[in-house]
């Protein structure tokens, strides 16, 4: 019997460059690649091939309808919505076996990807990053009332249509079952993968490196340091986090990573959260590199992730390698990584600090 070959494919809008589903996926097809020819789809800004140890990833160029950057006056989210790739120019080029998906967002390229494979008869399972956050999207990213028919539409019926065309779906924790019940995808469909870490961030970084890495954020030895990365989406809780340094009255260094895509929306998110930058309170990195986030991990007295929507998110594992204390939400498949004994749970837009019972 051959071994088959495998093909992973990241859906994602090709400004995510960080997330922690596509790295995510890759990391696990990095670990089949060992076991099988494996190659890896990444949607991006242009075309690039690289080898990644065993693993061949080709880094796809991504179109958008509305062009690479939001028209005047329309929402960033609905420019994100609507990016797409030649999925069937590569399942044709590379003949998989079978497809392994990672990712759901954006919904239309999900939904591409299924068409496409559903027409050349190549059976997918999926990876479930991201389905916390897009089974109930209007709640996630606070859609007003009037856009969640159009939110189903668009996000949602994709979603359940792909999943249950799936072989199998690998959820990433037991937490997810009920989500999938509510998707329609019968119990013997299912299984349990959840993410792993790379072990370079479980590696102490020397000490006078980790300084160095630091030098850039003038951060002050003598106070706390809190530390937040991801994506400067909705759902992520950044106006949560900058609310509570509003009201903190222990001086403490508070450090927010992650790629500032537009300055309006940048500026939109302080406003909204009641936050004024002349306080200085809190520091914006903007994208760091590897080694800065390794330094932040390790240097960090709290790891701050205030999400009100995950399904498991990459970063608290990270954070718990690298020996950073935990604070999060009790939301998607977070309390089945951070336990009682790991870290502490919130409920998500608590500013007051109170812990969750």
């Amino acid at each position: 019997m051959s071994i088959p070959r495998v093909l992973g494919v990241a859906i994602t809008p090709p400004a995510f460059k960080a997330s922690g589903g596509v790295s995510a996926g890759i990391q696990l097809m990095r670990r089949v690649a060992d076991r099988a020819p494996t190659d890896m789809l990444v949607m991006a800004e242009a075309d690039e091939t690289t080898a990644d140890g065993a693993l061949t990833l080709y880094r796809i160029a991504a179109t958008n309808v509305f062009g690479k950057a939001p028209l005047r006056g329309l929402p960033r989210g609905i420019h994100t919505l609507m990016w797409r790739a030649d999925f069937g120019r590569w399942l044709d080029r590379i003949k998989p076996d079978i497809i392994h998906i990672h990712n759901p967002h954006p919904p239309g390229a999900f939904a591409l990807l299924g068409r496409e494979a559903d027409r050349r008869g190549i059976p997918y399972v999926i990876s479930t990053h991201g389905y916390v956050e897009f089974e109930d999207y209007a709640a996630a990213f606070g859609a007003a009332a009037w856009q969640r028919p159009i939110i189903d539409r668009l996000v949602r019926q994709p979603l359940v249509k792909v999943s249950r065309g799936a072989a199998r779906i690998a959820m990433l924790s037991p937490e997810e079952t009920p989500l999938m019940a509510r998707l329609g995808i019968a119990p013997d469909r299912l299984g349990v993968v959840t993410n792993g870490v790379d072990p370079w961030f479980a590696t102490p970084m020397d000490a006078d490196e980790c300084k160095h890495r630091l030098t850039r954020f003038a951060i002050d030895p003598a106070k706390p340091l809190i530390f937040f990365v991801g994506n400067h989406t909705p759902n992520k809780g950044i106006d949560t986090l900058l609310g509570a340094a509003m009201a903190m009255t222990v001086p403490a260094n508070i450090v927010i990573g992650g790629g500032i895509r537009s300055a309006t929306e940048h500026e939109a998110l302080m406003a909204d959260a009641g936050y004024d930058p002349a306080s200085g309170r809190v520091l914006f990195t903007d994208f760091l590199s590897r080694e800065e986030l390794k330094a932040l991990y390790q240097a960090c007295d709290i790891f701050a992730f205030p999400s009100r929507a995950d399904t498991l998110p990459l970063v608290l594992i990270e954070a718990m390698v690298s020996r950073s204390a935990v604070v999060s939400t009790r939301i998607g498949g977070i309390p089945y990584e951070v336990t009682p004994d790991t870290g502490i749970l919130i409920w998500p837009s608590d500013r007051s600090g109170d812990l969750a019972q």
